[in-house]
């Protein structure tokens, strides 16, 4: 009798976990990323309202540092950029990034020491 109910409890078992349905993820990834995606850096999860997927909230430092004309947007916000390339990109005078250079800046340009940016 035992073993009877050893056996219904494995078929059981096997037969529901096979009819859960199962998520095949797949990704396709532009041609030339700008970013090498990675497992620590991506993360998918089931969950009880779908699929989700994360990844990071910004770009690296390095990219940011490669692609200036993203240095001062969104994607590169958490960035702190060596006071070489602040100097070398004064349009970042009011990014996050800069911020703790921009006595050094202002003085870099007199048009931008008398912006309202230097001011104050």
């Amino acid at each position: 009798m035992l073993s009877y109910q050893i056996f219904f409890y494995l078929t059981t078992g096997l037969l529901a976990a096979n009819a859960l349905p199962q998520v095949k993820l797949l990704s396709k990834l532009p041609k030339n990323p700008i970013e090498t995606p990675a497992p620590d850096v991506w993360a998918w999860g089931v969950h009880p309202n779908g699929l989700g997927y994360k990844a990071r909230n910004g770009l690296a430092l390095e990219l940011c540092i490669k692609y200036p004309e993203l240095a001062g947007g969104a994607l590169c916000n958490d960035a702190i950029y060596p006071k070489k390339f602040c100097l070398a990109n004064l349009v970042l005078l009011t990014a996050n990034g800069c911020k703790q250079f921009k006595t050094d800046m202002c003085a870099a340009d007199v048009k931008l020491a008398e912006s309202e940016n230097c001011a104050g």
